[in-house]
């Protein structure tokens, strides 16, 4: 049974099969040198195969470390900034129920940003709480997170002890160097190690990603088996599906079509997107080199109704509004021969 289908059948009154089939095959090399890792950036293409690489011992430690901080505290704040904890609170806010946080170990975060009021309120908030800190930084010398960290970690000191504080401090980072090891070691605080050949924003699978969740009380094995069998039906289908998008769409701007706007509708019972939404506009505007206001991103559930409202399965629809550059252009993706002399694309350069 296939996971995921594209459906591109409205796209051929405007582009024919064999100029889909040219621009698959380029697709496909790009995609070649992607996973063989000889395209550009392939240092940093670790993420590609994390959910293989995640051992049994790793994902104990973690579970373990969850474990001993959600039975000694009520609230744990993760220090980080970026992709150090963006990945985490989508997973967590994204698979939390509407009254979850009432219950629990709380999951709080800090150090992405340097508001002195939000420090303010999260430690006057602590001051009655045991609370632990997980903090996750390659480097440790960030200034957002290393002034969170410093100010939290003196306040945890003040209120339990330097001994009770040892034992709820946990260190995400490098493996060898860098301020926040240098300081891990000499304290003591358990540590976990960020790839190096794993950017911020693709490291939810490593323990910048899976701790934080762990901590929120998921079930991080479960979230690795799925991303595991995603990894292998990508390998398969996925990888076959991403061509074809890809030849789809060059296709388009090849013949002289822009994208005016795209209104797209995803249909899911969970989880929930609705804090997303803008981010997800944004990033299909990045991959069609679009301005992000053409593109809307709406959600909606169908309440137990079909595969979607029961939870087995997300549909997604979207309608996109296209234009020959004969008649308007807004960008400098195409070139001007071969127009009918509009002042859009040379008018743009």
């Amino acid at each position: 049974m296939d996971r995921i289908k594209l459906d591109y059948s409205k796209v051929l009154s405007f582009v024919g099969e064999k100029e889909i089939a040219v621009q698959r095959e380029k697709a496909t090399k790009a995609l070649k040198g992607l996973e063989d890792g000889t395209c550009k950036g392939s240092d940093f293409l670790g993420w590609l195969d994390l959910p293989v690489h995640i051992t049994d011992d790793e994902l104990n430690r973690i579970s373990a470390c969850a474990n001993k901080l959600r039975e000694q505290t009520d609230v744990v704040v993760i220090v980080g900034i970026g992709g150090s904890y963006l990945g985490a609170k989508a997973v967590i806010e994204a698979m939390s129920g509407s009254f979850d946080a009432y219950s629990g170990t709380k999951v709080v975060f800090a150090g992405n940003n340097v508001s002195e009021d939000y420090l303010y309120e999260l430690q006057t908030f602590l001051k009655d709480k045991k609370f632990g800190i997980c903090v996750i930084s390659k480097s440790g010398t960030t200034t957002e997170p290393a002034v969170a960290f410093r100010l939290l970690k003196d306040q945890l000191i003040e209120q339990e002890g330097v001994t009770v504080a040892r034992e709820r401090i946990v260190a995400i980072t490098d493996e060898k160097k860098g301020a926040l090891r240098t300081m891990s070691d000499r304290e003591g605080y358990e540590t976990f190690v960020i790839p190096d050949n794993v950017g911020g924003r693709y490291s939810v699978l490593t323990p910048v990603g899976l701790l934080p969740v762990a901590i929120a009380g998921f079930d991080v094995r479960a979230l690795v088996k799925g991303a595991v069998d995603m990894r292998a039906y990508g390998k398969e289908n996925g990888a076959e599906l991403s061509a074809t998008y890809a030849a789809v769409r060059n296709a388009l701007y090849e013949k002289g079509y822009v994208i005016e706007n795209i209104d797209a509708t995803i249909i899911a019972q969970r989880p929930k997107l609705a804090a997303y939404r803008p981010q997800m506009a944004e990033n299909i505007a990045h991959a069609l080199k679009l301005p992000v206001n053409r593109v809307s991103v709406k959600a909606t559930t169908e309440e137990g109704l079909g595969f979607t409202g029961t939870g087995e399965g997300i549909s997604s629809q979207a309608i996109t509004l296209l234009t020959s550059v004969e008649d308007y252009c807004y960008d400098d993706r195409m070139k001007p021969q071969g127009c009918s002399g509009c002042q859009g694309c040379a008018g743009q350069k």
